[in-house]
């Protein structure tokens, strides 16, 4: 795939999170150009085959490092939970290691996303008041 200096980087700039329009700014001499007129041409260089499969490409490498990085951090708090578990078994519970072993339990929850969210949280809340007060309500009667 043969892309010119400023379509890679055109492309790395999008990758990195940069709209089409930053990207196109960084990329080419816009510094003359309406907004609209880089927005239709960011456009369609992003339409262009060689540009777009060159898109996709890094699009699917950096999914694949996040997917990576997301089980190498799942790998390592297992691996601190269970040293951590071995430590109290062999030398009893210390603050260090019950500390280390209760924050990689929350860190390992948090990820596999075990933890209610706070909208629930704050529903939850408000259920229990209103069933406070209809106890109070039937109380009375």
């Amino acid at each position: 795939m043969s892309l010119t200096s400023k379509q890679e980087k055109f492309i790395q700039a999008l990758v990195a999170g940069k709209s089409q329009r930053q990207a196109y700014k960084e990329a080419y001499n816009a510094a003359k150009m309406k907004d609209e007129t880089i927005d239709t041409r960011a456009c369609e260089l992003l339409k262009n085959s060689k540009v777009k499969a060159r898109y996709n490409e890094l699009l699917e490498e950096h999914k694949n490092k996040a997917l990576y990085t997301r089980e190498e951090a799942v790998n390592d708090l297992i691996w601190i939970k269970e040293k951590s578990k071995e430590d109290i078994l062999k030398n009893g519970i210390r603050q260090a290691n019950s500390t280390t072993y209760i924050n990689s339990i929350k860190e390992l929850s948090t990820l596999n996303d075990l933890y209610p969210d706070k909208k629930n949280k704050a529903d939850d809340t408000k259920e229990k008041d209103i069933a406070k007060v209809l106890k109070e309500a039937f109380e009375d009667i």
